[in-house]
């Protein structure tokens, strides 16, 4: 990876690290009576989430590009390829993908499907992204 390449996917890496650092807030303060009575935290949460997904997103085909590799049509498409650089099991890339299901699904639903999908994400993020980060960190200072 050039320096050019790197100099693109730093700022994505660290704002990944830092947001995630909120991880653990929203977990003990977002539950269905706070998402559906407070639109504020409402809102907050919504866009947090989509936000890190979309930087994921970002990272995932800047690092599928460097690595030469067709960035394919579709968010699950690339998170699936990615994921498979990342995880060693099916699954686990499987459910990375997930996370594209759950932008779209925030910015098309309702709020009981979004509640849903918010609580997929608070779930599955623990697991996700310490790894995906490693991985970023370990390609930004290969070579």
């Amino acid at each position: 990876m050039n320096h050019g390449d790197k100099a693109k996917i730093i700022p994505y890496a660290d704002y990944l690290e830092k947001e995630l650092g909120f991880l653990p807030e929203y977990e003990k303060e977002i539950n269905w009576t706070v998402y559906e009575s407070q639109r504020s935290k409402r809102l907050e949460i919504e866009r947090w989430v989509e936000s890190l997904i979309n930087a994921t997103l970002d990272i995932s085909k800047m690092l599928l590009t460097i690595g030469t590799e067709e960035i394919p049509e579709t968010s699950r498409e690339v998170l699936f390829r990615m994921g498979s650089h990342v995880y060693g099991k099916e699954e686990e890339t499987e459910t990375f993908s997930e996370l594209a299901r759950i932008r779209n699904t925030l910015a098309h639903r309702y709020l009981d499907m979004k509640w849903g999908d918010i609580k997929r994400f608070l779930q599955i993020a623990p697991q996700l992204y310490p790894r995906f980060l490693n991985f970023v960190k370990k390609e930004i200072i290969k070579d």
